[in-house]
Formats: C-alpha cells, sequence, structure tokens
C-alpha cells in the first residue's frame, strides 16, 4: 500500500483551469482553513475547517475553493500498487 500526504492551498477562481479527475485508489481531505466545494460525481457537498470526507478516486471529483477565500486542505492519496 502506497499513501501520499499533500498540504495544498486551494486558491478561489483555481477551478477554471481544471477538469474533474479520475484516478484508481482513495483519497481523504480534511479542511485545514476555509471551506470547499468538492465535486464527486454528479453530487457537490461543502466542507469547512474541520470537515473531512474519504472518497473512491476512480469517481470523477474536483476540489475548489468555496467562495472567494484561500483554503488549506490535508490530502491523502492511496494509489494501488
Amino acid at each position: 500500500r502506497h499513501m501520499e500526504p499533500f498540504l495544498i492551498d486551494v486558491q478561489p477562481g483555481e477551478e477554471e483551469r481544471r477538469n474533474l479527475s479520475s484516478h484508481e485508489g482513495e483519497e481523504f481531505i480534511y479542511v485545514l482553513t476555509g471551506a470547499v466545494q468538492i465535486e464527486y460525481g454528479k453530487n457537490a457537498i461543502v466542507l469547512r475547517q474541520g470537515d473531512s470526507v474519504y472518497f473512491d478516486s476512480i469517481v470523477p471529483h474536483l476540489v475548489r475553493a468555496d467562495g472567494d477565500v484561500a483554503a488549506r486542505i490535508l490530502a491523502v492519496v492511496h494509489v494501488p500498487a
């Protein structure tokens, strides 16, 4: 098993340059500051500071800042060997 942790600053407006991604594995996201909107398949949820989510990353997904304020998240990605 291989897990990679990332600290990511999510800036407002970045989603305009990104498409939904899909890859093998799983992801865990924890919001450290701010708020993010996560598109997951046909659903969208908003996570605020202290919230977390765990999902199968084969489903198309996108993380964007919720509103006009940057957010910081901890993302832990597991990709099967």
